[in-house]
């Protein structure tokens, strides 16, 4: 074989290896398999679900807890919190109870138990605080305020605001209250008008995107959303997913993460699908 065609020869096999990488990884894909479907108790006001395996029905008077992982139940009164926001999990052994109502944040172990006293949040200059998420960095809250539309990294163990940037909806131009979740590939700041940034730990903002959703949860480096009464997963490095097999959704179902598992919470069914990335 000539030099000439020995270097068309190579050079041709090198794209050949090149392209089918490529076409692999943008193949690349993920499959839900429906797990199982769970009612919601009678009487349930509210339901949170934590990333770490966990449910959590809330009452008048109480909160219910079930893992999962192993069918545990726990049962506590939370008539000393009044209201519930949110139940977020910082792992395994806390869990924060977030009340707007009240203005504070208490927590908890795993087995509902108290821990310690609630910090008030107003004793740390946030007087209108709408959201909470756990940070990916231990021993810390993202909390926003939306009375002065303030950002801060608040550091629960040490009672101390590590970072804070005020005005935050205009340096973003967020039309409406953001929505933080946190995740391994940043903080997602997200809107109900359907605005959509990623953040890194010093508040870069990685991207920004616009897109129509009823809900949407992130998972990744990209989220699931429901769109026009379909399930997709939108990515930041591959192409949309839609999910054409799981049908009859709605525009007040809402979608959630725990561990591997997709949950999508539909009046008073929970229905859980095992994610499978290929």
């Amino acid at each position: 074989m000539s030099y000439l065609k020995y270097l068309l020869f190579n050079t041709a096999l090198a794209w050949s290896i090149s392209w089918n990488f490529m076409a692999q990884y943008q193949q690349g894909t993920i499959e839900l398999n429906h797990e199982q479907t769970l009612v919601i108790p009678e009487n349930t006001e509210h339901t949170f679900i934590d990333y770490g395996n966990n449910l959590y029905f809330v009452t008048k008077d109480q909160i219910h807890r079930k893992s999962l992982a192993t069918g545990i139940q726990n049962v506590q009164s939370q008539k000393k919190w009044q209201t519930i926001d949110q139940i977020i999990s910082i792992n395994a052994m806390k869990t924060v109870v977030f009340s707007q109502a009240q203005q504070q944040v208490c927590f908890t172990d795993n087995t509902l138990s108290t821990q310690g006293s609630c910090i008030q949040l107003q004793d740390y200059g946030l007087s209108n605080v709408t959201h909470v998420a756990a940070s990916k960095r231990p021993d810390m809250l993202w909390i926003y305020d939306e009375l002065n539309s303030t950002l801060v990294l608040f550091n629960f163990v040490q009672h101390q605001i590590l970072q804070s940037v005020n005005n935050l909806r205009g340096l973003l131009a967020l039309k409406d209250e953001p929505i933080l979740e946190e995740n391994t590939a940043g903080l997602w700041i997200y809107t109900k008008s359907g605005q959509v940034l990623r953040m890194d730990d010093y508040l870069n903002v990685l991207s920004d995107e616009q897109i129509s959703f009823s809900s949407l949860v992130p998972f990744k480096k990209g989220y699931f959303i429901i769109q026009d009464q379909k399930l997709m997963y939108h990515s930041l490095l591959k192409d949309e997913i839609v999910f054409d097999k799981i049908s009859t959704l709605s525009a007040n179902d809402k979608l959630h993460i725990s561990g591997n598992q997709l949950i999508i919470e539909k009046n008073e069914l929970l229905e859980v699908f095992i994610i499978k990335e290929n």
